[in-house]
């Protein structure tokens, strides 16, 4: 773990949650020490039409080879047109294993979280999920992935079907396809891509 400038601690305890009106917790004083290619963004899935209770995700691969503790990730959410940004840190432990998945999603963080997603992003992200988006990965400042969609389906994901899943493989168009399954494949590797 890496310490993060003072600054930004103070700035994150006395963030307040401008759609809830409540205080978040504090940002963490320390980041994962990860490389660039660590971390892969490997699936999203968005509003779904019907409205479900799966809710709106996007799914990262630990590719480092060793466990990684995701507290003080930093994921930015923005626009493809840089008209706007939505960051997200991580403001818990959040241990992933070497090879695993796991799932950030836009619900509270806390008991009414669904199963399937890991950690909830809902106290920092007050706009619905983005239509058109480029999302960064970052630790320490130095960002370790980025991944980039059009359109989200509105039935099932947009999924990397590469396994395993490395950033450079993400960078590649023909490498993400429509998972037409609903639910996604949360916490999982993904269908190969036709």
């Amino acid at each position: 773990m890496r310490l993060i400038g003072s600054s930004v601690v103070v700035a994150g305890a006395f963030a307040v949650a401008t759609a809830a009106g409540c205080t978040r917790d504090p940002a963490p004083a320390e980041c994962p020490d990860v490389a660039v290619g660590d971390l892969v963004v490997t699936e999203f899935r968005g509003p779904q039409s019907p409205d479900d209770a799966l809710g709106t995700w996007v799914e990262l691969y630990n590719a480092s080879g060793a466990s990684i503790d995701l507290e003080g990730t930093k994921l930015r959410f923005r626009k493809k047109d840089g008209s706007s940004e939505v960051p997200v840190i991580v403001r818990r432990s959040l241990p992933v294993a070497a090879g695993a998945y796991v799932v950030l999603g836009l619900v509270p963080d806390d008991a009414t979280r669904p199963s399937h997603i890991d950690y909830g992003f809902s106290s920092d992200f007050h706009v619905g999920f983005l239509a058109a988006a480029a999302v960064d990965v970052e630790a320490c400042g130095e960002r370790i992935d980025r991944a980039t969609y059009d359109v989200l389906p509105k039935t099932g994901t947009y999924s990397l079907g590469v396994t395993p899943p490395t950033a450079d493989a993400n960078d590649v168009p023909a490498n993400w396809c429509t998972n037409a399954t609903s639910e996604g494949t949360p916490k999982q590797a993904n269908p190969t891509c036709p």
